[in-house]
């Protein structure tokens, strides 16, 4: 993109050309010519009518957009990879609650292979508890096999090996009295923020230059020239020579036209030229009308779609943010569940002691509580999806999203 601007830069400068030439004429019973010339040419453009103006400008504009879609992309990467590293954290902490369900379940079998040599528990009991824990030993294999496999392909999308990578315990204090800004502040946020709204934005802006230069086909190019140097026949030349004139082009209806005038000197100032030319190439553009309307079809497109990227990221934002509370509240849920299991649990284990219960009713609800902080883990890492979801949906991080909001 910065090349494109240095070249549209390029076409507001003087055209500079040094040329050297050198001819000999051999004629038969007549006398031989021979010349040589060094000529240098500038020409300028001194009206356009903005044509070159408006083309950097455009090329500017190229560049900026260049910006944003790397931006975009650049996002993109960033909340695919934060997505991944929350579901290696979820499987991770699924093996330490199959783990922690092992222990328990072995805990019992001990209570019940003691009990049923004192011919207080059976052997289906025996047999029960021993169908809970290879249940739990094969989830604890696959929940492993799961986290390795992830764990491989996340190192495959960073580029680095698997044992560089270092998956900490997750942490949640950051949910406890969390306050979520208002859905309409965050819309207006992403109003502010979203790089595929100023991408939107700028192709706006140059598809309207790209059909105001459509529209200005027929106005004319103005370009001066001079030209200066020296002719002869031996070397040094000795001949001073110059040159100086005025040409316009112009397109009208597909017809392009252009007449021109110079006036020099040559041989040290001896011999006066004033040359005049016109000329018109009939229906040599017979696609300007195509490319007018061409250029106002993209300008209208490009706003029209501006307005519809403008609802769809409301409602990206507002899905997201809904998402967001519905996961906080299933936390909730899912916390006073596994709290409810927790002491389920503790009070069986007691009744199952006193014998009022049977073992394989505590077997049960310690698989239940399993499950429960499993759903707990999976609502807990949704919260934090979510989160991205909605920092991706406003084009901020989630820390610049609250900061904004207690500004204000």
């Amino acid at each position: 993109s910065r090349m494109i601007i240095h070249e549209r830069w390029r076409d507001l400068l003087p055209h500079v050309t040094v040329q050297y030439t050198k001819s000999d004429d051999v004629a038969v019973r007549e006398q031989d010519v021979r010349t040589q010339s060094l000529m240098g040419t500038v020409n300028y453009d001194i009206f356009t009518n903005g044509k070159a103006f408006i083309a950097y400008s455009i090329a500017q504009i190229e560049s900026m957009l260049a910006v944003e879609e790397y931006t975009i992309e650049k996002n993109k990467i960033i909340l695919t990879t934060k997505q991944a590293y929350f579901d290696l954290q979820k499987k991770k902490k699924s093996i330490d609650i199959y783990t922690l369900l092992l222990t328990s379940l072995q805990l019992q079998k001990k209570i019940i292979t003691a009990q049923q040599q004192l011919g207080m528990a059976t052997e289906l009991q025996q047999i029960q508890v021993d169908g809970k824990i290879s249940e739990a030993q094969y989830n604890i294999i696959t929940a492993q096999n799961q986290f390795a496999n992830s764990l491989h392909d996340f190192a495959t999308v960073l580029g680095i090996p698997c044992s560089s990578i270092n998956i900490p315990e997750p942490t949640y204090s950051e949910l406890d009295n969390i306050q979520i800004p208002t859905k309409e502040s965050l819309i207006a946020l992403a109003m502010q923020n979203r790089n595929e709204l100023k991408k939107s934005y700028y192709t706006i802006l140059k598809t309207q230059k790209e059909y105001k230069l459509a529209q200005y086909y027929y106005l004319p190019k103005i370009q001066l020239f001079a030209s200066y140097g020296y002719t002869g026949t031996e070397f040094p030349m000795n001949k001073k020579t110059w040159n100086v004139g005025i040409s316009v082009t112009s397109s009208l209806f597909g017809n392009t036209t252009s007449m021109g005038s110079s006036y020099g000197k040559k041989d040290n100032g001896n011999t006066t030229t004033v040359q005049s030319n016109a000329s018109v190439e009939a229906y040599d553009e017979p696609a300007f009308m195509r490319a007018i309307i061409d250029a106002e079809a993209a300008y209208i497109e490009a706003q029209k779609n501006h307005e519809q990227l403008t609802r769809a990221i409301a409602t990206d934002v507002s899905k997201a943010y809904d998402t967001v509370i519905e996961s906080l509240k299933k936390v909730e849920i899912a916390k006073q569940n596994v709290m409810l299991l927790e002491k389920q649990s503790a009070i069986e284990n007691e009744q199952a002691r006193l014998g009022d219960i049977t073992r394989y009713d505590v077997l049960k609800t310690l698989v239940e509580l399993s499950q429960a902080r499993l759903r707990l883990q999976e609502t807990l890492t949704d919260v934090f999806v979510s989160m991205a979801a909605l920092e991706n949906a406003v084009g901020l991080p989630i820390e610049s999203i609250f900061a904004n909001i207690r500004e204000e």
